[in-house]
């Protein structure tokens, strides 16, 4: 029979089941919690994202919109003051320009066509708002609107975003009420106004870029920001102001993307714990298999016990046309080798007689100790008949006697053998059978010859 008994076999069999599938469940969970975590990250990284880009256009509108309404105030001067004096003008134009930064320049061009300029030294009558500019249409547009008209961004030659808007003026003078005067036209600094609506709400961290919402998001498209932010973006906002609209795009920074730790967070976590569990696993198996084969071996020799004996016997039993033999063994004149020489030298001859009634043995067969000096061989399907199984033992014992130093003590024994089933059906049955049967061969005239200083041993 193998070394190990069926039932630990079977015991480590599950327990290295039981562990690969902790592994494995505990890898698809970690994966599946990682995957849950970055999904969430990700989705509360775009949810961020949005509600920066809602707040950077509720804010850039409101900019706007106060921007505008405060230089196109200036309208109500010119509008109550058809011949302006040009000093005052300018004294109201420059409180205007202290108050919001944002408008770069003020230009005023009443119907017969004077222009007011505020201030030169940004923009010169000589730079328009807009290039080929007629006068004659767009007074005309002006006047069938009859509100402000906001032009398309783009970049003027101080280097910013620049945003032109115009409005019809009408005269206030009680003689010319209601007739049209002219045009206010302003040139705002869009470029300042994204950059305040940014800073203002916290957005450093997010890459923006402006564009036309009527044309695709390439770069010929694009007022404010880079190509790589428009095509890239992570999310999107459309922004309506005076009858225009833009597309406002968002994209996180490198640096305030989701770090690696981050990203990894579960498996770094996970893993790590995993292994623990597995390892602790593996060893609380470890000390049991240990406890349980120091509970069913023999501390000295290493050989099965008696539980251990007996279960193999009851596995054996168990098997269908099972047959097999068991000699009970006991050692002649053991007590008298441990009270001459000592309990040293009497398990050194105990380990010397394990070892070798395993060389008689098969494979398959069993060798365990039972007692002090008591020896258990079984061998399922023995063929030998009881005396040839003795004959074979004593025979292996007295050819391989006990050396200590220059003493030699040839190992007799007295055996006791019974068979399955024909001389019993159970454990008992046979171990009782087979001791009795050992103790009538003890009692049997026998000598035990120990050489060695002339020394001589019997049994009785």
């Amino acid at each position: 029979m193998p070394e190990k008994s069926s039932f630990k076999r079977g015991m480590l069999k599950r327990a290295q089941v039981l562990i690969v599938l902790l592994v494995l469940g505990g890898v698809v969970l970690v994966e599946f919690i990682q995957a849950l975590a970055l999904e969430r990250q990700q989705q509360q990284q775009y949810q961020q994202t949005v509600n920066r880009l809602t707040a950077v256009r509720s804010k850039l509108e409101q900019s706007l919109s106060r921007t505008i309404q405060a230089g196109l105030s200036l309208g109500t001067y010119f509008s109550v003051n058809p011949n302006p004096d040009v000093r005052e003008a300018r004294l109201v134009s420059a409180e205007t320009l202290r108050r919001f930064s944002e408008i770069e320049q003020i230009r005023v061009n009443s119907r017969d066509g004077d222009a007011f300029i505020y201030p030169l030294l940004t923009m010169t009558a000589d730079t328009p708002f807009e290039q080929n500019d007629n006068w004659a249409r767009q007074a005309d547009i002006a006047i069938g609107l009859n509100r402000a008209r906001i032009g398309t961004p783009s970049y003027q030659p101080d280097g910013f975003l620049g945003l032109s808007v115009r409005a019809p003026i009408y005269s206030s003078f009680y003689l010319y009420r209601g007739h049209y005067w002219g045009e206010l036209r302003l040139m705002l600094n869009l470029s300042r106004l994204l950059h305040n609506a940014i800073s203002e709400v916290g957005g450093q961290q997010l890459a923006f870029a402006l564009t036309h919402s009527d044309t695709p998001p390439v770069l010929d498209s694009r007022f404010y920001g880079n190509e790589g932010t428009v095509t890239g973006h992570e999310a999107s906002i459309e922004v309506q102001f005076h009858g225009t609209q833009w597309s406002l795009y968002a994209k996180r920074a490198e640096t305030a993307t989701i770090s690696l730790w981050q990203q990894q967070l579960a498996r770094l976590v996970g893993y790590p714990l995993l292994l623990l569990v597995a390892g602790l696993l593996w060893l609380l198996i470890r000390s049991y298999r240990q406890v349980r084969s120091t509970a069913l071996t023999d501390v000295l020799t290493g050989l099965p016990n008696r539980r251990l004996l007996v279960d193999r016997m009851q596995q054996l039993i168990k098997a269908r046309n099972a047959q097999f033999a068991l000699l009970f063994i006991d050692l002649n004149k053991f007590k008298s080798i441990n009270d001459t020489y000592g309990h040293q030298v009497g398990d050194a001859f105990l380990l010397h007689v394990a070892k070798t009634l395993k060389q008689v043995c098969r494979e398959g067969d069993t060798v365990a100790r039972v007692g002090g000096d008591e020896f258990v061989i079984v061998m399922p399907a023995a063929a030998e008949t009881a005396d040839v199984l003795e004959r074979k033992v004593q025979q292996q014992l007295l050819a391989n006697p006990f050396h200590h130093h220059e003493q030699q003590f040839y190992i007799v024994a007295s055996i006791g053998i019974a068979h399955y089933p024909n001389d019993g059906a159970s454990v008992d049955e046979l171990l009782n059978l087979a001791d009795k049967a050992m103790y009538d061969d003890k009692h049997k005239t026998s000598v035990v010859k120990h050489r060695g200083e002339g020394m001589e041993y019997d049994n009785h």
